[in-house]
């Protein structure tokens, strides 16, 4: 059997089946860290080996590895992601020292 038969024959979900299991380009973040460490270590294209889950099997054909160039979009990104990250902890801390006076 090849890889691209296996979606129609095991994969559950209607819509991902239609898709042949593509997921489409995948961010570091967006996958779990055991997952992304195998990923990332690939040279594509490259089949992982199966990762056993809770809810069944997961077959990963990593195509490509796209590496990030820092544009202004990319660069403003960041810059938010951080800003955003800061002003949680600000508003935790202050929230902890008024609770704790």
């Amino acid at each position: 059997m090849s890889f691209n038969d296996l979606p129609d024959k095991y994969i559950e979900d209607k819509e991902l089946r239609r898709q042949g299991g593509y997921l489409g380009v995948q961010r570091r973040q967006d996958l779990k860290p055991e997952i992304s460490a195998a990923v990332f270590a690939t040279k594509p294209p490259q089949l992982l080996k199966p990762i056993v889950k809770a809810k069944g099997i997961s077959l990963i054909l990593v195509e490509e590895i796209i590496q990030p160039e820092l544009d202004y979009k990319l660069r403003f990104q960041i810059l938010s992601d951080l800003f955003s990250g800061w002003l949680k902890h600000q508003i935790e801390d202050q929230t902890n020292f008024e609770l704790s006076n």
